[in-house]
């Protein structure tokens, strides 16, 4: 049986640098260790989050496994206020994309340390 415990995977070039971007906008760093000469970073949105990213260096993965760095399946981000949660991600220099209304709901995309794309939708 599946439990509630998610967590994906990130490839990162600095995992140091894209921890402290999710850091920088409300996510905890839950682990920060150095395996085999590589580091690993899990975060999340908050201690008792269910849903955690495991961040790794993608230099090391692509030498120890180069079909596992494929591209990453889309996130779509839940928030009870995107628009506060918008405005946070302004004022922490978060590259945006347009925040738009569809039906009851707000949208907007942003861009991580290494140029991934996330959504956030909600209230």
């Amino acid at each position: 049986m599946f439990n509630e415990q998610v967590k994906v995977i990130l490839y990162a070039d600095d995992v140091k640098k894209a921890s402290s971007f999710w850091q920088k906008i409300g996510f905890v760093e839950i682990s920060f260790e150095e395996l085999d000469g590589s580091q690993v970073a899990e975060v999340a949105m908050s201690e008792n989050s269910t849903t955690h990213l495991v961040i790794y260096d993608r230099a090391f993965i692509e030498k120890n496994d180069d079909e596992a760095t494929e591209p990453a399946p889309a996130l779509i981000f839940g928030s009870d206020d995107t628009i506060t949660l918008y405005k946070k991600m302004q004022e922490a220099r978060v590259q945006l994309g347009d925040l738009t209304q569809i039906g009851e709901e707000y949208v907007f995309n942003f861009v991580d340390a290494d140029g991934n794309y996330f959504v956030v939708s909600g209230k």
